[in-house]
């Protein structure tokens, strides 16, 4: 801007033009612009749509993509950060408070429970440079994913009220692949197909150490036996077990440390297939054998 000044001052003399304002200042004027704000940090949009997922994003340098072409992730809330000197650790307060902030916001995006769907919920902080440069938002994206939450799936389409109809994402039931005690694969089918498994419901898991978690499948067996019971209409009692088999799916290691404490619960038979659904199903479907 001085350099312009100046060349608009000559510009003045050499016309014959007195460079005193008529307003009466002081002829000077280098001093008389108001200084220049200071540059506020950027925030993200909601409702867009990127190609790629990553922890941290700049709010200048991150390329969106429009959400009707291939894309991993989507931008549905945008939080206010804590004021530190550096972004929230994983597993922190700060940490665990923005992820819930997240994942209540999710269930109004997407018209219901996003933990009943395949679909996982990411909290994205400011790089460490944009933190520093006086960025304190987090962002909450909103990804299609896979069962045990660890790949998220490329889609088209935004994922806002994807739960107030019909959707393939919600869960339902499924033709598992099972070596030993390891589910390797679950196949999702329309219920009136031959099937193995199907969804039950969510329990809520203790806050214990995740090496905890996966280590108590006592548990697990008895926290999903007493959901199949109560979305079967069966007695939760110690019959349950000879009624059908279980499969649970916790959340993942990430989603543990941010909070995340819900398990998915499925109705699981070795041998026995079905073309119904087992909700509301009741003793004479599901007898003791």
């Amino acid at each position: 801007m001085r350099a312009v000044v100046t060349a608009v001052a000559v510009a003045m003399l050499a016309a014959g033009c007195s460079a005193t304002p008529s307003h009466g200042g002081d002829g000077d004027l280098t001093d008389d612009w108001a200084p220049l704000p200071a540059p506020a940090a950027l925030s993200p949009a909601v409702r867009v749509c990127h190609a790629r997922l990553a922890p941290t994003a700049s709010a200048v340098d991150d390329q969106p993509v429009g959400c009707g072409e291939v894309h991993v992730s989507e931008t549905f809330h945008v939080g206010r950060a804590p004021d530190s000197d550096v972004p929230p650790a994983a597993g922190t307060a700060g940490a665990r408070s923005a992820y819930s902030e997240c994942s209540e916001a999710a269930v109004d995006f997407a018209g219901g429970d996003w933990r009943t769907a395949r679909l996982a919920v990411h909290v994205v902080w400011p790089t460490g440079k944009g933190w520093s440069g006086g960025a304190r938002w987090f962002r909450c994206d909103l990804t299609q994913t896979d069962l045990d939450g660890y790949g998220q799936s490329g889609r088209t389409g935004s994922l806002e009220g994807e739960l107030t109809r019909p959707s393939p994402l919600r869960l339902g039931c499924f033709t598992p692949t099972v070596d030993g005690e390891t589910v390797t694969e679950m196949r999702s089918v329309p219920c009136d197909r031959k099937h193995r498994a199907e969804f039950a419901g969510l329990w809520q898991a203790p806050d214990v150490s995740y090496k905890e978690l996966e280590a108590g499948t006592d548990r697990s067996a008895a926290a999903c036996r007493s959901v199949i019971a109560r979305f079967a209409a069966l007695p939760d009692d110690s019959d349950m077990q000879y009624r059908s088999g279980w499969i649970s799916y916790n959340p993942t290691r990430t989603e543990w440390l941010a909070g995340e404490r819900r398990v998915r619960c499925f109705i699981y038979f070795a041998e026995r297939t079905l073309t119904r659904s087992l909700r509301n199903a009741g003793p004479s479907v599901l007898p003791v054998d």
